[in-house]
Formats: C-alpha cells, sequence, structure tokens
C-alpha cells in the first residue's frame, strides 16, 4: 500500500518550531486520529513494525533521513488547522507567520504599481523581500506569475488552499539546495497527496460590514492500487470585493491625525474660514475637485453653478492672501480672518452672498472627493475569483530497482477586477481655447479688482467617469512535472549502499492580461490647443482630416459629485484602450544521485551524500498596445514590457556526516557541508556553500548551527525590464521657493521676480544647481508652461539593464532545542535561534528623492544627476530610477518557540491540550545605499516584536482552538522626541489652545500602538464528517491608525504590516468518503 508513511507523519510532527506545527483529525472511517504526542511517543515503535526503514526529504536537504536532525530552523504551517482558522489561501497562511517582515502585498494594494500586477499575493521573510524568498510547490520551484512589467515572484493567490497539506518554511539562506533567490528562506507548500477515496469542503467567510464574503468548494479523490496512486482535485474560490464604505476601518475618508506634544490624540482638519457646519473638520482636504486654476492670484476657483464671488459666473474663491487683501481690501466680501488664534489675521476668506460664512466649504463631497460616493464605492479589497484543477500520482514499475515514475500537473486561474476612484485630470488650457472662461473668448477675470481684461491659461482639475476606474486582470498559470526515482542498486557491488536516483522535467508558463481604458493625453492636448471659434458660432479643432472633436473642459456636466462626463462624442475621440498581455514561463531540469558514501569507522554511521545537476531555463513576453507602451493614457504610467530569455546550469553537492552517535559525552554530533556552482547565461560563475553542524549532549538537548553563502542573479525584471513609469511628486531644489517670489496680480501673465532676500536655500544648494547648468535664481519663474513650484509631480521610469552583478549574502544561525526530559506526562520544548543575514551588492530601484538628494546634496553622488532628465524649461520630466547595486542589508535577530503537550482524563475520556508560542524578535534591518543608511528596525512594518500563541484542545469529538496574534508598534524614522517637530502652524492643532492659554504644538501621527487579535474555532467530527465554526477577530479588534502624511496607509490604516480585517465569521464543512 502506497499510503502516506508513518516515519513521515512522525517527523512532520516533530518540527513544533510554528504555532501550526500540528496536523488536525485524519478522518478515519471508525475513530478520531490519537493525539498528535501519542504519534511522536510510538514513532520508533512504527519503524520497528516496517520491514525495512524508510528514509524521507525535508526542506532544506536533499538527503534522506531515517531520523530528523535538522540543523536549519524549520516552522510547519498546517493545511488543516489554519483551515480551522479561518485562513483558505497560501498566502494568508504565510503573511500570517512571524517572520513576514516588511510590506507584504495582496488584493489590498489594487490602486499601486506592483511587480507582479494587480491581485497577486508574494511572500517576504525577513524584510528581505519576495524577490529573496524562494517559493516552492512539493519541494520544487514556483515559477514567477502575474501581469504588467516583468512578475518577479510566485504568486500565492494561484494555489489551491484546500489541497494544501502543510507549508515547510525554513527560515535559513538555501541557494545550496535550492540555488538562487533562497536568501532569507524557502516556502514549500506541499499538497495533499494521500487521498483515499471522495473528499468534499465548503466554507464561507462573512466579515462585519458590507462585502469580503468568500466561499470556497474543493473536490478530491484519489484511489490506491498495487503499484501506485492516483489524486485528481478540483477548486473554486470566490471573495467579493470590500469597498471603502463596506469596511468598518476604511470608511469615509482618510482623516487627518495628530499627536501633540503632550501626549493627546487630535483628529482634526482646521477649516479655512467660518463654515456653517462649524469646526468639525477631520477628512483630508485634497484631492479637490471640480476647480481651476487660474494663472493669476486667485490660485483655485471651485464650481459653483449660478453663484460667483469672483464676477466670473459659475466660479467662486475661498480666501485670498493677507497680501493681496492690502492691495485691495475694498473688494466686497472679502473679510480677514485668524486662523491660528494669535490676533493678527492670517488671510481673507470670501463671503460673496454676506451669511457670515466661508462661500465654499471644501468638504462637501462636490470639492473634498474622498468624500464622495465616488471614492467611497471603489475597492478597498478587490475582487477574487479562482479557478484551480490539480492532478499527481506514481506509478512503480515493481522492477529490482524500485523505479517509481511520477508526475504532478496544477492549472490555476485567477480573475481579479479591480474599482478604482479613478485620477485627477489637470491639463492646462491655452487662452485661445474658445471655451476658456479666462481666454479669448470669456470673461475679464480681473474685473472684480478692477484689472486689464487679460486673457490667461487656465487649468481644469476634475475627476472623470470611466477615465482609469476599472480594469480587468486576469491571470492563469499551469505547472506540469514529471520525473522518475529509483534505487541504483548495481553500486552495492562496489560497495556503495543505499544508492539512488531522481530526474525530473518540469514545465511552468503563466499568461497574464490587464485591460482599462482612459483618456488619450496627446488627443486631449491636441483639441485643446486647437480648438478655434469659427465665424458661425461653430467650434472645430484640429485639420479637418485627423478626426478631432473639440473638447470643452469647462462644461457644467464635467463638474459633478463624484465626477462628470464628458458628451458621447467626446468620450468616442478621448478614450482608448490600454491592454498588456505578459507570459512567463520556466523549464527545468533536475537529476541526482545519493547515497551512503562510506562507513565512519570508529561508529559504523554511515556519511551520506547528494551529487546532482539542474538546468534551469526562464523567458518572459509582453506584448503592450501602444497605449501602454507610449504611456498615452493622460496621467498613467507607461510599461513597455519586458522580453528575454536567460539560461542557469548549476551542479550541487550535499554531505552529511555523523560524527557521534549514542555515547555518554554526546549523543550526536552531525556536520553537513553542501555546495553549488551556478552558471547563469549573463553573469560569472558563482560558488555557494553551507556548513551545518547539530550537537547533541543529551537526547534531550540540542545545540544547533549553521552558516552559508547565497546568490541571487538579476531576475527577470531586474534584466529584461524595456520600462515602466509611475508618477510621484518631488521637491526640486533647484527652482525658486514660493516665498522668494514677486508677482504682479494685476498682470498675471508676467512672470514672477526673485528676492534673494527671501531665499532660504543654501550656497551648497545654489551651487550645485549651476555645477548642473541650472540658475535657481529664475527657475520656475516662467508664464504658461515655464511657470512651475518646487514641488510637482514627476515620471519615474525603471528598466532593466546589463550592467547589475548578482547579489551575494551570507546567513548565519545559532540556537538550541529542549525538550523535558523529567516526565512522561507531558511534552514540553523550548527553542531559541539567532539569525544573521548580510546581503551584498543589493539590487535596488533608488527612489526619486533619493536621485534628486543625492545629485545637489554637498555629501551626495552625483552620478545621480544622469538619472534626472529635464525639459526645455527647466523642470524635472523624467527620473531614471533604474536598479542599481547600491549596497548593503541586514536582518538579524531571534525566534523563540515554546510548545507544551500533555493528555487529561475528563469523565473517562481523553482531553488532549496543547499550546504553542513563537515570537520572533527583530534586533537590527538596515538598508545601505551607497554609504546612506535606512535603519528600518522599529518601522510599522519591522516592529521588533510579533508572536503567536496557540492554544488547542481535543475531546471527544470535539475540536477547540483559540490563537492570539501581536505586532508590536512602531514608529517611522522621521519621527524623534525633538520639541522642534511640534508645532502649531499645523492644521490639526492651528487656533487651539491649551487649559494655561498657551497654544496646542502639534505633528503628524506617524506611529503605531502594539496590536492583539484572537482568533477563536470549534469543530465536531462524526463519521466521515467535520464542520467547525470560526470567529476571527474575535473582539473586531481594530487595527492602529496613522495619518495619511505620516506613514504609508490606506484611509489611515498601514498597508502590509499584516492587521486584521474586520470580525468575520466562518462556518466549514468536510466529508470524506
Amino acid at each position: 500500500m502506497f499510503k502516506k508513511s508513518m516515519l513521515a507523519t512522525a517527523i512532520n510532527c516533530s518540527i513544533f518550531l510554528g504555532a501550526t506545527a500540528f496536523s488536525m483529525n485524519s478522518f478515519a472511517a471508525d475513530e478520531v486520529e490519537k493525539p498528535v504526542a501519542q504519534t511522536q511517543n510510538t514513532a520508533d515503535e512504527l519503524l520497528e513494525e516496517e520491514e525495512e526503514t524508510e528514509r524521507i526529504v525535508v526542506t532544506g536537504s536533499r538527503i534522506r533521513r531515517a531520523e530528523f536532525s535538522e540543523a536549519s530552523p524549520v516552522q510547519v504551517i498546517s493545511g488543516d488547522i489554519s483551515r480551522e482558522l479561518g485562513l483558505f489561501d497560501a498566502g494568508s497562511m504565510l503573511q500570517s507567520s512571524n517572520q513576514a517582515l516588511g510590506v507584504q502585498y495582496d488584493s489590498s494594494f489594487g490602486g499601486f504599481v506592483l511587480d507582479n500586477g494587480p491581485g497577486a499575493a508574494t511572500i517576504g521573510f525577513r524584510n528581505l523581500g519576495a524577490e529573496r524568498t524562494l517559493v516552492l510547490i512539493n519541494g520544487r520551484r514556483m515559477a514567477p506569475a502575474g501581469v504588467g512589467g516583468a512578475p518577479t515572484a510566485a504568486d500565492l493567490n494561484l494555489i489551491p488552499g484546500v489541497m494544501i497539506d502543510r507549508i515547510e518554511n525554513l527560515f535559513d539562506g538555501a541557494s545550496t539546495v535550492y540555488g538562487s533567490d533562497a536568501v532569507a528562506g524557502v516556502a514549500n507548500v506541499i499538497l495533499k497527496s494521500d487521498i483515499e477515496g471522495f473528499e468534499f469542503d465548503v466554507s464561507g467567510t462573512k466579515p462585519k460590514g458590507s462585502g469580503g464574503e468568500q466561499i470556497t468548494l474543493s473536490g478530491m479523490w484519489g484511489t490506491t492500487f498495487d503499484n501506485g496512486h492516483l489524486v485528481v482535485g478540483a477548486e473554486y474560490l470566490e471573495r467579493d470585493a470590500v469597498s471603502r464604505a463596506g469596511n468598518d476601518w476604511a470608511k469615509g475618508c482618510n482623516e487627518r491625525i495628530w499627536e501633540t506634544n503632550d501626549g493627546r490624540i487630535i483628529t482634526r482638519n482646521a477649516p479655512t474660514g467660518p463654515t456653517a457646519r462649524g469646526d468639525v473638520d477631520t477628512c483630508a482636504t485634497f484631492p479637490l475637485t471640480n476647480r481651476i486654476t487660474v494663472n493669476n492670484f486667485y490660485g483655485s476657483l471651485y464650481s459653483t453653478p449660478g453663484f460667483t464671488n469672483t464676477g466670473i459666473p459659475g466660479w467662486s474663491e475661498t480666501t485670498v492672501s493677507m497680501n493681496t487683501y492690502n492691495q485691495f481690501s475694498d473688494t466686497a466680501g472679502w473679510i480677514p480672518y485668524d486662523n491660528d488664534g494669535d490676533g493678527e489675521p492670517d488671510y481673507a476668506y470670501v463671503d460673496g452672498n454676506g451669511d457670515g460664512f466661508i462661500d465654499v466649504d471644501l468638504q462637501d463631497p462636490r470639492y473634498a472627493f474622498q468624500q464622495s460616493d465616488k471614492y467611497n464605492d471603489s475597492d478597498y479589497i478587490a475582487k477574487n475569483q479562482r479557478y484551480s484543477l490539480m492532478l499527481s500520482g506514481e506509478h512503480n514499475l515493481q522492477d529490482d530497482n524500485d523505479t517509481t515514475v511520477y508526475y504532478e500537473g496544477l492549472y490555476s486561474a485567477r480573475k481579479s477586477p479591480q474599482v478604482y476612484d479613478g485620477a485627477q485630470i489637470f491639463e492646462w488650457v491655452t487662452p485661445r481655447n474658445p471655451y476658456n472662461v479666462c481666454g479669448v473668448n470669456g470673461v475679464n477675470c480681473l474685473g472684480q479688482i478692477g484689472g486689464d481684461f487679460i486673457p490667461t491659461w487656465v487649468r481644469p482639475v476634475i475627476n472623470l467617469q470611466g477615465d482609469r476606474d476599472y480594469a480587468e486582470v486576469d491571470v492563469s498559470q499551469y505547472r506540469a512535472v514529471t520525473g522518475i526515482t529509483g534505487n541504483l542498486s548495481a553500486l552495492e557491488g562496489i560497495g556503495l549502499n543505499n544508492w539512488y536516483y531522481d530526474v525530473y522535467v518540469s514545465q511552468s508558463a503563466s499568461s497574464g492580461t490587464d485591460i482599462r481604458q482612459g483618456i488619450n493625453e496627446e488627443r486631449l492636448k491636441h483639441s485643446l490647443d486647437t480648438s478655434v471659434l469659427n465665424d458661425d458660432g461653430s467650434v472645430t479643432c484640429g485639420d479637418g482630416t485627423d478626426g478631432c472633436v473639440p473638447v470643452n473642459l469647462f462644461s457644467e456636466n464635467i463638474y459633478q459629485p463624484s465626477g462628470g462626463r464628458l458628451t458621447p462624442e467626446e468620450e468616442e475621440y478621448l478614450f482608448i484602450e490600454r491592454y498588456i498581455k505578459t507570459e512567463v514561463s520556466q523549464f527545468i531540469v533536475n537529476g541526482f544521485i545519493g547515497g551512503d558514501l562510506f562507513t565512519l569507522p570508529w561508529n559504523e554511521e554511515s556519511v551520506a551524500m547528494i551529487l546532482g545537476a539542474e538546468y534551469r531555463k526562464d523567458k518572459i513576453e509582453s506584448d503592450p498596445n501602444a497605449a501602454t507602451s507610449e504611456g498615452l493614457l493622460w496621467g498613467y504610467f507607461s510599461d513597455k514590457g519586458a522580453d528575454g530569455t536567460r539560461f542557469m546550469r548549476e551542479a550541487f553537492t550535499e554531505f552529511e556526516l555523523p560524527l557521534v552517535r549514542g555515547q555518554s559525552w554526546a549523543e550526536e554530533i552531525t556536520l553537513t557541508a553542501s555546495g553549488r556552482i551556478s552558471d547563469e547565461s549573463f553573469y560569472d560563475t558563482a560558488h555557494t556553500y553551507s556548513l551545518k553542524a547539530v550537537y547533541r549532549p543529551t537526547d534531550w538537548l540540542t545545540f544547533r548551527g549553521t552558516k552559508g553563502t547565497s546568490y541571487r542573479a538579476p531576475n527577470l525584471r531586474e534584466r529584461f525590464l524595456n520600462g515602466t513609469s509611475g508618477f510621484n511628486t518631488v521637491f526640486d531644489p533647484c527652482v525658486v521657493p514660493t516665498d522668494a517670489r514677486i508677482s504682479d496680480p494685476l498682470n498675471p501673465n508676467a512672470a514672477d521676480g526673485y528676492d534673494a532676500g527671501l531665499d532660504e536655500r543654501s550656497d551648497t544648494t545654489l551651487a550645485a544647481c549651476r555645477a548642473d547648468g541650472l540658475d535657481p535664481t529664475s527657475l520656475g519663474l516662467g508664464t504658461g508652461d515655464a511657470d512651475f513650484t518646487d514641488s510637482y509631480s514627476v515620471e519615474i521610469e525603471t528598466g532593466g539593464t546589463e550592467e547589475l552583478t548578482p547579489e551575494t549574502s551570507v546567513a548565519k544561525t545559532w540556537g538550541f532545542v529542549l525538550e523535558q526530559p523529567f516526565s512522561e506526562d507531558f511534552d514540553l520544548s523550548i527553542s531559541a535561534t539567532r539569525y544573521d543575514i548580510e546581503v551584498t551588492n543589493s539590487i535596488a530601484e533608488p527612489s526619486a528623492g533619493y536621485s534628486i538628494g543625492q545629485c545637489y546634496s554637498s555629501d551626495g553622488v552625483r552620478s545621480f544627476c544622469s538619472r534626472l532628465g529635464r525639459d526645455e524649461n527647466g523642470q524635472i520630466s523624467l527620473v531614471d530610477g533604474s536598479f542599481v547595486n547600491v549596497g548593503l542589508l541586514t536582518s538579524k535577530g531571534y525566534d523563540y518557540n515554546l510548545y507544551y503537550s500533555q493528555e487529561f482524563i475528563l469523565f473517562d475520556k481523553g482531553l488532549d491540550v496543547s499550546f504553542d508560542l513563537q515570537a520572533t524578535q527583530t534586533t537590527e534591518s538596515l538598508f545601505d545605499i551607497l554609504g546612506s543608511v535606512d535603519d528600518n528596525l522599529g518601522e510599522p512594518d519591522v516592529p521588533e516584536w510579533r508572536g503567536t500563541a496557540h492554544l488547542r484542545m481535543e475531546y471527544d469529538n470535539f475540536v477547540f482552538n483559540w490563537q492570539t496574534q501581536y505586532i508590536g508598534g512602531g514608529r517611522e524614522d522621521w519621527l524623534d522626541d525633538d520639541e522642534e517637530d511640534f508645532t502649531s502652524d499645523n492644521i490639526g492643532c492651528r487656533g487651539l489652545r491649551n487649559a494655561d492659554g498657551s497654544e496646542v504644538l502639534c505633528r503628524e501621527v506617524g506611529f503605531t500602538d502594539d496590536y492583539f487579535t484572537h482568533t477563536a474555532s470549534v469543530g465536531y467530527e462524526w463519521d466521515n464528517y467535520y464542520i467547525a465554526f470560526t470567529v476571527r477577530n474575535v473582539l473586531n479588534e481594530a487595527p492602529p491608525r496613522v495619518d495619511p502624511n505620516g506613514s504609508w496607509s490606506s484611509n489611515n490604516v498601514p498597508l502590509g504590516v499584516g492587521y486584521s480585517q474586520p470580525r468575520s465569521f466562518v462556518l466549514s464543512a468536510s466529508a470524506r468518503f
């Protein structure tokens, strides 16, 4: 019978280094499975019953062992127990582990430009990124999958969750065993293979709030025959989207959250003038929509149909500066306002209708886009549908060499539609445009203050329905493995015993598409720049042959809450489809032989050896249309895709020396050594090694240590990315600051002047700008496109390069495992492991701010200036964010584990209790970028402490679980205890006074408090059936909230940290036949 071996079960159960290291009931037809502790205690008896000692392989080694004695730290996550706790996908199982440090990407990142595209989930251990954590399925590499650019990591959302038997996490460098990328560790997903008959599983999840309901259906069938077994399965998962309004913690908007210097928290956004609602604003004001920016002293004017306080029909102002007020103080409706309560007016608010309130309420959803229905109906967590088909089996040829042919097949496809809130358009409209309200055919926009009629540029700031607000994302992947393994009996004639071979071929291929629509930027500019008013009153544009349609960006149908609409003719002309298809394939041939090389003369123990080779071919091919590759959508990034092929040829070996066994002074001393030679098609040959040691002075105490090097060749994205871009706001130190500008409000088309006495920039900065060929006393002081401030949006382009060199790393671990020997009534195990990883020559994408800072700072690297592209007006138009080898990455800390189990008798029945506690303490997490050190330790996504406690009880046919997860608090780097960070000028505390009359000082909240969440489940088994009820986040603990300017977040919740969703109820059922 080819059932799961008893030894394998015992060894899996003995790895206690994880909060979910123990399997749940296996649905035996006639009785409930006995406690895991009993299985452990009888492992020796089971071995004696087998005719021949069976040897198995554990993650981190290819050597087949008859006993578990692994030096590397390994955590086993049980699929059954994870599902009992309400986790039904590989991403959730892995990302909930304590070692998942750093930002972890999942379906809540739909609005960001990600390496694997929208809807993907990845895993990165030790804050070293997903590209340095290798994902395996059944011990073999899982290929990247995704869409857009160049996917870099395995997509966990393509792994069927109910089919997972367990996940073995190795927290050590493992390049000598598995090759490139295994720097921070390995996640080995083991799918079920010991199915006999039919298994059906169904589950449903209902979170608190609206949306997010999930259903999972799975069916598997397996059979065992005389010389093999066969398993087939199918799984379907569907999770509904959660809108921002539907999630209790994302409902509403990004609030402004402040901390005061005496430790209070304030949620407030001070209004810009008296409003009918009073001082109750909490939402972030920006982004403001349904407004125009006029190239004169007004700044922004807001759409107010049927009313004006500026003399421009349908457009009104909110405030004017005191300088402007003093020049034109007799203007009706301008009222000085003391915003900070110091007795001096800060500006004048505009009350044109005389009701005592500011005319334009900037918290009105008409203007405050985050309070609009469009924003609140967009996805907080995107919808996900996944279909999976699985096949595995083996066939023994029943020959003298026990030759066995095995095969695996997995196909998964996911659909991840993304509903976005859209994006703004802010395009300057020439004074010649006939629709421009301040243009040649408009009104005198300076008439209110007695100015002459001077046509000027105007920039509408608007949101439009159908523009970049929806995407269809589909990704599929198939994976096929076939191999042959058997004994090399002929070698016994020359004294080589227990030798075997294993050769397999693996082929994976994925295909992903991303389709969305938006406004063609070139057509929009063409229409706005060429539109003219004809003598007959009609408006035309273009040359009459190019199909140009006049676009009126000042039409009332555009300025609507949640965004307006263009006319059908305008939409047909402007809207285009953005499409990209990405295909990634991986072909692997791997083969090795292994066995006992010789016997040590002093203890008759065999020295095991592995010798093997691997060939891998990775290929990526992208097919973007012109809208994608050329970045034709307004304000949207370009993506030229990636195309390329690389080859990897490797040879590897591994030795295990059992130096001491069963001595009075040492129960065991075992040394393991492994090495690999890697020849990548574009880089020099690399060599890696690993040394491991296990020392057991007694059978209840084990000391262990490892040291080894790992290797990561530049991945497909870093090597073959043709170019992808995004947009970010940057600060340009060479542009004349706003405070140093002198303007003439009566001549809006004149360039501003420069006042050197108001310029606070250093001489060093000014000199660096001049060295780059710029005039820092005039840059930005122009008209039209040459008029810009020192803070603006810039396109950042990233591309692959041939100039990279591979990363190398050194990983060290050492620690102990103590298993109490004093009583057979209970099991108690305690372990601690120190880990130390240093990655040198690390590959990174320098941020735009970093490149600009390096170019213009006194101690910067001037070569970064070549990464900045400026247009004809001197404005930065493009930042080259391509990959570079920059320096050092470190990750250091401790893993602690405690496991206790005991059987009690309660009412003549056994009560089995187990308690598993694990914690990770991070002591160092540095990123040294060319000498500039970024210390990530203690930030919200890299807390010093994370921990999990799991209590499990089995009584009769009942199973109860209680799990508590802990995420330590964190603080962003920019926070410190310096009182200068606190100021009364912030809009959170402006105008507020303490009880003693002093000003309230505050700053943005950029820290998180300690966070605990609890999960409880109860299950019941009878005959061949099992049902479980689970409550996740029992106490409905809300995650810590930060200010949107204080930490990377979505609706005030830090992204990718692992905080729980609102309380969820899960009902699952299983049947076995």
